[in-house]
């Protein structure tokens, strides 16, 4: 338990230091900067990362795949490892008929 609340200490006296030092306007900027490093560092953390958000329908395959860092392909390949189902996204008719109508609009004003 000590050892751990002196490393921890250890990290916030580093922290300050970096923000007094005029590398980081604060924290929060130091905080976005260290992850950026780590997930370019660890895709297992991407990959992981991606999985989640998918599940949680918070973004979509492609997105998902994205931030992985993997083509949609790969990435469903990892849900299939996982034994994850891939969800298809429908549209409700309403979305379906803006849609339609959208298009029908762009084919009137292209004649």
């Amino acid at each position: 338990m000590e050892y751990r609340h002196a490393k921890h200490s250890l990290l916030d006296d580093q922290i300050k230091g970096l923000i007094g030092a005029g590398y980081y306007p604060n924290k929060s900027e130091l905080t976005i900067d260290a992850l950026q490093y780590l997930f370019s560092r660890r895709q297992d953390l991407r990959v992981a990362s991606a999985v989640e958000l998918y599940q949680e329908r918070k973004v979509t395959l492609s997105r998902a795949a994205e931030i992985a860092g993997m083509v949609s392909e790969e990435f469903k390949g990892v849900l299939a490892e996982k034994g994850l189902k891939i969800k298809v996204e429908s549209l409700s008719d309403d979305e379906f008929d803006e849609g339609l109508k959208l298009i029908q609009d762009i084919r009137e004003n292209s004649k």
